[in-house]
């Protein structure tokens, strides 16, 4: 009896310590927070995809949607804006640092570097007790200049560039061989069988594994899914066989009436009218369309794989009893990337072309997916992805600023679509206030979504209170229904655009004329907040893009400067010799 009895003891012990971490445990909520790049508003399968994205679709189904989320359109400035929960402009970022000139550099709104004192969420959480860790694409400025360990990150496995290949660190841009990679703060190799969904979150289960268990944690996993290069291996891509067979223009107008039947857009939504440098599908050839369909698959297949290493993520919360006081984040930086790469044309086309062949890239059927490719889905799959809105990345259209929005976890009620108007720099203070952490509201330019994620209203903003976005040239100022915007050419006109998006979310009607002095009023809140933030105004022939270019051509000359010169004296040697030669003749 009384080794029953001692037995007895011994497991009420064991039972009463294995209480203590519990109830020693931070009660806050953890908070992981998805970055997609480049998904297009109804990339989701909650949104109307034709992608699988069942973890995705479960969390939209247990938590909130949002039909009107607008963000920067472009990944640098979107980052630093969601990050600080601050105008892009305000904290140094206000275009991407491949497409500012030199003049712009020395204006404090385009800096590209974050001072010490520079708050962000991370920060914000790591001075609460919470624990933060940061895996995937950071590319916020100057590369090396803002790393994350410097602003809140307690861990950090990150590429500080816009872009590279999924399979490894080779750029996807002629002017560098490499984009850099950084553990903490010092520059890091990438495992041999690395591919970027899988291993991101690798990373982040391992974070999360050698963590504090009684403590709160803040992670952040930044995918490189579905930047350019669109790459995936094979067993994605053979899964969605003849899924995108009908074509861009069929599947962009499907897409019209699949928004319209889950609410995303009012019944009255009209598409705009298909670009003239959009092909239409009917002109391919059969070998063109195979191809172009093919392409399309192998973005679908790499959003579902990062969908799917996102599920390997939340079930690894769930074996450590962590999910359910997981507070979950998943949406996109901007809108689709319409860029062609291997297919562009003219000088950056040669440009391109050269390097691909040095680099021994190319864009074939063959290998889509695989490392070796350099692949992107155009501007007419990228109106598909952004469907269905105007335009896409780099625009202050809705196709280029409205992206998914998708929340659930503790303190979010399972309300489906939610319609109110909410905005990037609303995801820090939302963030704070789910963790408990108190700020002053004036410090951010965004609001806590939490009124409307808990149930209690529908909208945070008023309909006399405006936002503004601005990105080299292109902008947007938005509030209640109304939003003006300006697109630079040569998908623009570069003039100001009154449009009611709550009846017209395709931007397919201007009321400018039909309404002047909102037009007007709405034109002066964009000069206040240019004023307010610093915007350098461009010329209205300029455009994000084609600075880009311009940079690009610049950086792979100096990258390439004694390759070009060697070439260039062999060039003049032999017109010399050819001289020479004709004139001994002709003597």
């Amino acid at each position: 009896m009384q080794t029953i009895a001692q037995t007895l003891v011994i497991a009420l012990a064991i039972y009463l310590f294995s209480l203590v971490p519990a109830s020693a445990r931070d009660p806050r909520p953890n908070i992981l927070l998805v970055l997609l790049d480049d998904a297009g508003f109804m990339d989701f399968g909650s949104y109307g995809s034709d992608t699988r994205t069942p973890t995705i679709d479960k969390l939209a189904k247990q938590g909130t949607l949002f039909s009107r989320y607008c963000t920067s359109p472009s990944c640098g400035p979107s980052r630093a804006m969601l990050l600080t929960g601050q105008d892009n402009h305000t904290v140094g970022m206000g275009a991407l640092v491949e497409t500012i000139t030199p003049e712009m550099g020395q204006t404090p709104a385009y800096s590209m570097v974050w001072k010490d004192g520079q708050q962000t969420i991370a920060s914000r959480l790591a001075n609460a007790g919470y624990q933060t860790f940061v895996t995937g694409k950071w590319g916020v400025g100057r590369v090396g200049a803002n790393l994350p360990n410097r602003f809140g990150f307690d861990r950090s496995f990150v590429m500080d560039a816009t872009g590279g290949n999924n399979y490894n660190d080779g750029s996807y841009l002629p002017s560098k061989a490499h984009v850099k990679w950084f553990e903490d703060d010092k520059p890091t190799h990438l495992p041999s069988d690395f591919y970027s969904s899988q291993s991101l979150v690798d990373k982040m289960i391992e974070y999360i594994d050698e963590s504090n268990p009684e403590e709160p944690f803040f992670a952040f996993v930044s995918m490189q899914a579905l930047h350019i290069p669109v790459q995936v291996p094979k067993k994605w891509i053979d899964g969605y066989d003849g899924v995108f067979d009908r074509g861009w223009d069929v599947m962009r107008a499907e897409r019209l009436q699949r928004a319209i039947a889950l609410g995303l857009v009012p019944p009255e939504t009209k598409l705009a009218p298909r670009p003239s440098h959009h092909r239409p599908w009917d002109d391919l050839s059969a070998d063109q369309k195979a191809y172009w369909a093919r392409v399309m698959q192998t973005s679908a297949g790499m959003m579902e794989a990062a969908d799917f290493h996102t599920g390997r993520l939340l079930e690894r919360l769930k074996q450590k009893g962590l999910l359910e006081n997981t507070l979950v984040i998943v949406t996109s930086d901007n809108g689709a990337e319409s860029a062609v790469m291997a297919q562009a044309t003219g000088p950056e086309g040669a440009l391109i072309h050269l390097w691909m062949k040095y680099e021994g890239l190319n864009a074939s059927t063959e290998n889509l997916g695989e490392a070796t490719n350099l692949t992107s889905i155009g501007p007419e799959w990228a109106s598909v992805s952004s469907a269905p809105f105007q335009f896409y990345k780099f625009n202050g259209s809705e196709g280029g600023l409205r992206v998914p929005l998708v929340v659930a976890g503790p303190g979010v009620s399972s309300m489906g679509m939610q319609n109110g108007r909410v905005h990037v720099t609303d995801l820090a203070p939302t963030i704070l206030a789910a963790a408990k952490v108190p700020y002053e509201a004036a410090e951010f330019m965004g609001r806590s979504l939490m009124p409307i994620l808990s149930g209690a209203t529908k909208a945070v903003y008023a309909d006399d209170e405006a936002v503004g976005f601005e990105v080299q040239g292109t902008g947007a100022i938005y509030r209640g229904d109304w939003k003006i915007t300006r697109i630079p050419p040569p998908l623009g006109d570069g003039q100001w655009h009154l449009y009611n998006i709550a009846r017209d979310p395709g931007e397919t009607e201007d009321l400018s004329r039909k309404h002047p002095v909102l037009f007007q009023e709405l034109l002066n809140e964009y000069q206040n907040y240019a004023e307010r933030v610093g915007i350098w105004e461009t010329a209205v022939d300029e455009s994000a893009r084609e600075q880009l270019a311009k940079n690009q051509m610049i950086g792979t000359a100096k990258r390439f400067w004694p390759l070009l010169l060697l070439v260039s004296l062999v060039a003049l040697g032999a017109v010399f010799l050819s001289m020479k030669f004709l004139r001994r003749r002709s003597a």
